[in-house]
């Protein structure tokens, strides 16, 4: 008996090493959350051209988004659409117009915050842990009444996230009073599969996200888009890129990389046709470099047919 109760208080004792408590399991609590920003004004990391991509042709999204968010009640917003079209590049033009003050009053001074739900739930060894996280974000979006907008991509990955097999509580059951309430803003993006599969499938989740469509580009959309993005590649390779590249970039890749979407293969095509000149560019040469049709259609030849 004595043996067991000896036992026993040192399972006790070992225990209570590990308890969890955020006051003192990490100095920098932002990280122990995975919660990172995406754009803010102050403190976290502003978005202003040297960091982000302009975003171009996305105006109609941006202003459903603005829309959404701006509501009394259920102002969250799901973009769903294939992998690729530029989900994540919308939310940028959403941090952008507020970094630039084009926005109602409701959101200016507003910062989204971007949470990695596979960094909410590294480490969670104990029950509990991962629910507090949860729980600590929302308080924290709450408290900023308004200012704090979450953004939560693949948010398919909140149904089921932290919960016991089988089980009710889940990061989804734990977002679901405040969203329905309207205390925090949200907005989520997955792909149009994983939405039918996950969030259709819970409807008290469903009905709390406002599901805004984001569709492929069409070719002279993705040319448009190339030009926005040129003189970013430019300097970035140290080289520069003739305008039939970039058509040449958005037809090629049409025609030959069909298990993608635009904008991205299109981007990742010339980027890559950038990578290959630089790395075939002789490093005497005075002249500068310059990335024709032919390196476009040279680079789709090696690597996609």
């Amino acid at each position: 008996a004595v043996a067991s109760a000896a036992l026993a208080w040192a399972t006790w004792t070992l225990l209570d090493e590990f308890k969890y408590d955020k006051r003192t399991s990490d100095t920098n609590y932002n990280e122990l959350l995975g919660v990172k920003p995406l754009d803010a004004t102050g403190s976290l990391r502003t978005l202003d051209a040297a960091t982000t991509d302009p975003v171009i042709g996305r105006d109609d999204e941006i202003d459903r988004l603005v829309c959404i968010l701006c509501r009394r009640t259920k102002n969250c917003a799901a973009l769903v659409g294939a992998a690729g079209v530029g989900k994540t590049a919308i939310v940028e033009g959403l941090a952008q117009r507020i970094a630039a003050g084009n926005v109602p009053d409701t959101l200016v001074g507003a910062h989204i915050v971007e949470v990695d739900m596979g960094a909410m739930m590294a480490g969670t060894h104990w029950r509990g842990m991962f629910e507090q996280r949860i729980k600590d974000a929302i308080k924290e979006a709450e408290e900023a009444e308004g200012k704090i907008i979450l953004f939560i991509d693949e948010m398919h990955m909140v149904v089921g996230a932290g919960g016991d097999k089988g089980g009710p509580i889940d990061a989804a059951n734990i977002l679901k009073p405040a969203l329905a309430r309207g205390r925090i803003r949200c907005v989520g993006a997955t792909t149009s599969e994983e939405y039918k599969k996950y969030v259709q499938t819970d409807a008290a989740l469903e009905r709390r996200f406002q599901k805004v469509v984001v569709e492929e580009p069409t070719v002279h959309a993705t040319i448009a888009i190339l030009q926005g993005l040129k003189h970013r590649y430019q300097e970035h390779h140290g080289l520069k890129i003739q305008d039939d590249a970039i058509v040449a970039a958005a037809h090629l890749a049409a025609r030959y990389i069909t298990g993608r979407k635009f904008p991205d293969k299109a981007v990742d095509l010339m980027d890559e046709a950038c990578a290959t000149r630089k790395m075939h560019a002789d490093k005497q040469m005075t002249v500068e470099i310059v990335v024709s049709p032919g390196d476009v259609a040279r680079n789709v030849m090696c690597c996609y047919i």
